[in-house]
């Protein structure tokens, strides 16, 4: 041990007598409080929690979206290939690939559907002003 050091432990570390060295440890300590702080107060904001599992929800939401609507693109540019190649059986073949995206992914076809009534009450509005 050295001069500045007391026989005296404290966690298993010599307690510092020299008032730099106790300033020092003074300081470290208060460090690592204000972390502890800032760690207990992080998981305390639930608010904060909240708003970032809202947001991870709605990216994801977003991209499902996303990729549900490029399936529908895909798969009407592929139904207007077989369409000019096989009308009949490209027409049957792909209403029943409609049927079932629209039951396996609701939400891009109802997002569609929307936006077709919408502009048709726009086209209708302007042919009657």
């Amino acid at each position: 041990m050295t001069a500045t050091e007391s026989k005296n432990s404290h966690n298993g570390h010599a307690t510092p007598t020299d008032p730099e060295a106790l300033r020092q440890e003074i300081a470290r300590t208060r460090a690592g409080l204000g972390e502890t702080v800032e760690a207990l107060a992080a998981r305390a904001d639930v608010k904060a929690r909240a708003q970032e599992a809202v947001s991870t929800s709605v990216t994801a939401a977003k991209l499902r979206m996303r990729e549900g609507v490029e399936q529908v693109a895909v798969n009407a540019a592929y139904a207007g290939r077989e369409l000019r190649i096989h009308p009949r059986k490209a027409l049957e073949r792909s209403l029943q690939r409609m049927v079932h995206s629209a039951r396996e992914r609701p939400a891009p076809w109802v997002v569609a559907s929307g936006l077709l009534v919408l502009m048709a009450l726009i086209g209708y509005r302007k042919g009657h002003e």
